[in-house]
């Protein structure tokens, strides 16, 4: 008769052989080591596009259509994987804790590619996570399905340009050196103003302008994800439309009226599908 436990003891250490070296500490949601040696993946869906909208044009007199734009929206991930237990006390624990970091509404996934994490926010979606049958003696199966609710991987760390000194009108070039756009944020930092009550900031044909006085020491953000310009942290009126960083070279042109000397910083993620 064939000893089962013994049979998946055996093909758990296999497994931990070939994957937990090269795993381990690359999956983290809500600060839960997602694979270790105790909870191991076994497939793993992070690859896929995003799903995709298209917006068409179709031409009553040809039979084809033609691509207006095209538009990515939310993407599905998903995770088998096996929580190694050695008693029943010991599979509560882990359910437990794996529970709770499941528990928030919504959290960022990472995933470690080339030794540099990347991120997506996400939020779980399927309930039936745990899927034990009665020949599994020393470990479980559990199955998660998030849904993304963006559509890009993001750098975790994000670059930075930052231009210091500035008291005239500047035109220079920020580099965004991957294949799709990001959405910056600009922090200003005015070391000294008179007379200063306009900054514009523009990105190729994008511009934001702020008219209101503007001091010294003030730190005036743009933020073009959330669509906030804040002066000192306050919402503060403006125009005109929010610029974001496209593929390759950006030309980025800063300019207010008086005398300044102003500090910027334009942060932003490196974007993946």
């Amino acid at each position: 008769m064939t000893n089962i436990a013994n049979f998946n003891n055996v093909l758990f250490n296999w497994w931990r052989k070939i994957t937990a070296w090269a795993w381990a500490d690359d999956i983290i949601f809500n600060w839960f080591w997602l694979q270790n040696t105790n909870y191991m993946i076994t497939e793993i869906n992070v690859r896929n596009m995003p799903k995709i909208n298209l917006l068409t044009y179709d031409n009553p007199k040809n039979d084809w259509w033609w691509v207006l734009d095209r538009f990515y929206k939310q993407r599905t991930i998903t995770m088998n994987w096996r929580v190694k237990w050695t008693d029943s006390d010991d599979i509560e624990d882990k359910i437990d804790n794996l529970k709770k970091a499941l528990s928030v509404k919504t959290w960022y996934l990472d995933f470690k590619v080339k030794w540099v994490y990347r991120r997506i926010l996400c939020s779980l979606t399927n309930s039936d996570i745990i899927d034990r049958k009665h020949y599994d003696i020393d470990h479980w199966k559990f199955k998660l399905t998030f849904t993304a609710l963006e559509p890009f991987w993001s750098e975790k760390t994000w670059s930075t340009a930052t231009f210091t000194g500035v008291n005239d009108e500047i035109n220079e070039d920020i580099n965004n050196e991957w294949n799709l756009y990001s959405n910056p944020i600009f922090n200003i930092l005015v070391n000294s103003a008179t007379n200063m009550d306009m900054i514009s900031l523009k990105i190729w044909n994008n511009q934001i302008v702020i008219e209101k006085p503007i001091s010294t020491a003030d730190i005036i953000e743009i933020n073009t994800a959330t669509k906030e310009v804040l002066i000192n942290e306050q919402s503060v009126d403006f125009s005109g439309k929010f610029p974001r960083l496209e593929a390759g070279v950006n030309w980025l042109n800063v300019v207010a009226n008086g005398t300044y000397d102003l500090d910027i910083a334009v942060l932003y993620p490196k974007n993946y599908l």
